[in-house]
């Protein structure tokens, strides 16, 4: 590139006598861009040898060649225009500005720009602090065009707005007029490849230039291979990132596609038809000798994975990948109809065995304007975040993530260091990519991080060496079984009255209601010396431990919000087996993951493959993710609260799973009516019901005892032949009906289902398995 100069165009309108084709002619340009992309182009630029400046928003300078001119129009995939600036004039935004933009344009002589017989067409960007309207001021400009012809030829050009030989482009600010020659004529983000869409697709522009932002461009010093060694899109929708990637990689001029005829330069003066035929003969040459190197030698080809659960998004991307003249690629990357959940079992083995070493993991979930469920956004976000760092861990790969987002705090929840965020426009939306390292998971959890350690205190030592004495029998099975959510204390110790949960990193403690035969502030100074322990024992702070107090609950009382709580209304992140939870330890009496039923979700996940899966009662779907999760056909949760519903829609987001999919089913009902009402069939039903709860039926009340029977026998005419009806209650003094017994064939598999954290002799619930004599 030629050292930046002044160029005459910047003091007067271009002269004839200026040479064509002159290998030095200097030009002042205007290389514009979506908003927000400013970054990225000049990042772009750099890469091509051009230095520039950023001017405004959308606008960057750059003072350089002819050859500058041709390289950034037929390589640059993030610029919208090139605008080469003609006459600039200071004006004065209290008079008429229209007659000053007519006297501007008069000032030039348009007769040496172009000829008669030729059309132009005037674009103006109006200031929203200048007071004139754009139409007229637009017409003025026009004017003065053809006042200048009139003179010399007596005629004048014609305007042709659609398809004009020569695009003229005015700017007007408070300040300054200034008028452009478009030299790029269509707009340069477009391209040609573009067959198959899905929703919401990604502007190719926007991909780009956030391709250039993660650094996709970069070579090793090295030996000046690719810098990634794989690019994975795991929501890929239509492929825009995938075929930008590969046209960026197999050195793809994307200007090509308009080389025969749309550029503005081609009507230019100054146009040197020899230099552009040779630079498009290069570009060309360049494709087809890096495409020819991808196929002979694939392992000069980055690793490209492109998933979507949607098998239409993946064929979009596959007839796309055609259009953009890279269906030899197709063989060699790997596209595929994979869900979101199951990410980690397809990433995990690549990453073990050494195949993402450095990879870059790029997507454009459905972010909530166009697509998906609004209060489901953030959980797909934490879910990206929680998969990505599972399919990682154990690995010293740190890859390279960059999400984008309509709103900046949906990608704030995303585990990544140094995060840098570029706010720019997908179309007419605004959206926000936020691009970084992945932070590791986090490693344990207070169990699995307990030491046992001499602590004395004055008082409450029996509660203290109890707990220890409880952790530390506990630790050794939780750890061989991988719980992390498990009770560590239940009511041992007579003056001591509470039950304590771990869930990962936090605890919660109900305080039972103490009998009246115990004073009041008696009662509140052992609970306060249970809560010291349990924070010296466990090493935490406040923020980590939650109260509540439990007593004996009536109808839905179970379900309904608690009071006097500082810490209300959010949601903690609990792990099951792989699976994640959302849990509320302040606004219920219970937290939305029962961990007493830890074993029987386990049971339901070992037999759901294949399987259609109904769960009556479903409160906060926790059965069902593990059903879905194990890769049941079908997911049917039903529960009388919608709230419980949304809950349980959340944490299958959570997992990946895709609630938009017919194969998982969410039903707000009355569950006897539900049944008697509904004629499908399911191989696996799972019943936990309250033990109370209101209803339509049953005399306006559902008791376990009372009406389990009818329950049992109506969800039997869902089962299939061969499946299994699992039923669990939490009533202490339950009894099963006989008549059951008689007519079905009943397992009670309550030891089985009973953890290794409760007490067997004292089963805090009843479960039975129960088939099709």
């Amino acid at each position: 590139m030629t050292e930046p100069t002044t160029p005459a165009a910047a003091q007067a309108p271009l002269s004839t006598s200026l040479p064509v084709a002159a290998p030095d002619l200097a030009l002042e340009l205007i290389i514009t861009c979506a908003d927000g992309l400013e970054a990225p182009l000049q990042t772009e630029l750099t890469s091509f040898g051009i230095a520039s400046e950023i001017k405004s928003t959308g606008r960057l300078n750059v003072s350089g060649s002819l050859r500058d001119l041709y390289t950034i129009c037929l390589w640059s995939r993030v610029a919208s225009r090139v605008l080469m600036l003609i006459k600039r004039k200071n004006i004065n935004a209290e008079y008429d500005v229209a007659e000053q933009l007519y006297g501007l344009a008069k000032s030039i002589n348009w007769t040496e720009q172009f000829k008669l017989e030729q059309t132009f067409a005037i674009r103006l960007s109006v200031d929203k602090r200048v007071a004139v309207s754009q139409q007229f001021a637009m017409l003025r400009i026009k004017d003065a065009i053809a006042d200048t012809f009139n003179e010399v030829y007596d005629s004048r050009p014609n305007v042709d707005s659609k398809n004009p030989d020569f695009a003229i482009f005015a700017t007007v600010n408070d300040k300054q007029a200034e008028l452009y020659l478009d030299l790029s004529g269509t707009s340069l983000h477009r391209r040609g490849y573009r067959v198959a869409m899905t929703d919401a697709p990604l502007k190719e522009n926007l991909a780009a230039a956030l391709l250039y932002s993660a650094g996709w461009h970069k070579q090793n010093e090295t030996d000046n291979t690719p810098f990634y060694n794989a690019l994975i899109d795991p929501m890929c929708g239509s492929g825009t990132f995938i075929i930008e990637a590969l046209l960026m990689h197999c050195d793809y001029a994307v200007g090509i596609d308009k080389a025969a005829n749309q550029f503005g330069f081609y009507q230019w003066q100054h146009h040197d038809e020899t230099l552009w035929m040779a630079m498009v003969d290069e570009a060309q040459t360049r494709f087809r000798d890096a495409l020819t190197i991808a196929c002979e030698q694939p392992d000069t080809l980055p690793l490209i994975l492109g998933f979507d659960a949607d098998s239409g998004a993946i064929l979009a991307t596959e007839k796309n990948l055609i259009a953009a003249g890279l269906q030899d690629l197709l063989p060699l990357i790997d596209l595929e109809t994979r869900a979101l959940d199951q990410l980690n079992s397809t990433l995990s083995p690549m990453v073990k065995d050494g195949r993402l070493s450095n990879p870059l993991i790029i997507t454009n979930p459905p972010y909530g304007e166009r697509l998906g469920d609004e209060e489901n956004i953030r959980p797909l976000y934490q879910a990206i975040g929680l998969i990505l760092q599972d399919s990682f861990a154990g690995s010293d790969v740190n890859p390279m993530v960059g999400i984008l987002a309509s709103n900046v705090e949906q990608v704030d929840i995303l585990p990544i260091s140094e995060p840098k965020t570029l706010r720019c426009h997908n179309g007419a939306i605004t959206v926000y990519f936020r691009y970084g390292k992945l932070i590791p998971g986090q490693v344990g959890n207070l169990m699995s991080r307990f030491e046992k350690r001499e602590i004395d205190t004055e008082e409450g030592q029996d509660f203290i060496n109890r707990l220890q004495k409880n952790l530390g029998r506990l630790r050794k099975q939780a750890t061989k079984e991988n719980v992390s959510n498990i009770r560590v204390y239940d009511a041992d110790l007579p003056d001591f009255k509470v039950a304590i949960d771990l869930y990962g990193d936090y605890v919660h403690v109900q305080e039972y209601a103490p009998p009246k035969t115990i004073p009041p502030e008696t009662a509140r100074k052992r609970f306060n010396l249970a809560l010291m322990g349990i924070r010296e024992v466990l090493g935490i702070n406040r923020e980590q431990v939650f109260i509540k107090t439990r007593a004996r609950q009536s109808g839905n009382d179970q379900y309904s919000k608690q009071g006097n709580t500082e810490k209300k209304g959010k949601f903690y992140i609990a792990r099951e087996d792989d699976a994640y939870f959302y849990v509320n330890f302040t606004d219920y009496l219970d937290t939305g993951l029962f961990i007493d039923h830890r074993n029987m979700r386990a049971r339901i996940k070992d037999n759901s493959r294949g399987k259609a899966v109904l769960n009556l009662f479903a409160y906060t779907c926790t059965a069902s993710v593990h059903a879905a999760l194990a890769g049941a056909k079908k997911v049917t949760s039903v529960d009388l609260s919608q709230n419980y519903l949304d809950w349980g829609k959340q944490n299958f987001v959570l997992n990946g799973l895709d609630v938009s999919r017919n194969k998982y089913q969410f039903v707000a009902a009355d569950i006897f009516e539900w049944i008697k009402d509904n004629t499908e069939q399911f191989d696996i039903i799972f019943i936990d019901p309250p033990t109370f709860s209101n209803s339509k039926k049953f005399q306006g009340t559902f008791d376990v005892q009372r009406d389990h029977s009818a329950l049992i026998n109506r969800a039997m005419n869902r089962l299939t032949a061969d499946g299994v009806l699992y039923f669990s209650n939490n009533f202490t003094r339950f009894e099963l009906d006989e008549q059951l017994t008689e007519r079905y064939d009943i397992v009670d598999v309550t030891q089985e289902t009973i953890g290794f954290d409760f007490n067997v002799k004292k089963p805090i619930h009843q479960s039975f398995e129960i088939r099709h004599r």
